[in-house]
C-alpha cells in the first residue's frame, strides 16, 4: 500500500507542474492532453485499489464499481465524506476517458487538474492517517 500512496505523491505533484491549463491548451498540445489523461485515470485506479485493498482486508464489502468502492472507503473510515464526493465524480471523468463512451470535453478535463491535486493529497494525508491510528 505505501508504494501506492507513493506513486499517488508523484502523481499529485506531476499535475501540480502542469500548472494552470484551459481547454484550448489541452487540444492544441496533444502530449500535454494525453499526459494529464494518464495522469488523472491512474490516479483513480490508485486510489480505488488503496480503498479496495482496505476493504478486502477488513471487512466483508465486495464493490461492484470503483463507485461503489469509494463510497464504501468512506463508510468505513478511511477517507471522509467530502473527498468521496470528489472522488466519485473524478471516477466519472476517468470512465470517459479509459472507455471513450464520448470524446471528452477538454474544459472538463483541464478543470479536473487542480481538484486531482487537492483529492490526492488529501487522499494519501486520510490514508497515512488512518494507518497511523492503526485502523
Amino acid at each position: 500500500m505505501q508504494a501506492k500512496l507513493r506513486s499517488l505523491d508523484e502523481l499529485g505533484s506531476a499535475l501540480r507542474l502542469v500548472g494552470e491549463i484551459d481547454g484550448a491548451r489541452l487540444a492544441e498540445d496533444v502530449l500535454l492532453r494525453l499526459a494529464v489523461e494518464r495522469a488523472l485515470t491512474q490516479a483513480v485506479d490508485l486510489m480505488v485499489a488503496v480503498c479496495s485493498h482496505v476493504l478486502a482486508a477488513e471487512t466483508t464489502t465486495v464493490p461492484m464499481t470503483y463507485r461503489d468502492a469509494v463510497r464504501a472507503a468512506a463508510e468505513h473510515g478511511l477517507i471522509g465524506t467530502d473527498l468521496a464526493t470528489s472522488l466519485v465524480a473524478a471516477v466519472g471523468l476517468r470512465n470517459i476517458l479509459v472507455d471513450e463512451y464520448t470524446r471528452a470535453d477538454l474544459s472538463i478535463v483541464a478543470a479536473a487538474v487542480p481538484v486531482a491535486h487537492r483529492d490526492l493529497t488529501d487522499f494519501v494525508r486520510q490514508v497515512a492517517s488512518w494507518l497511523q491510528r492503526g485502523r
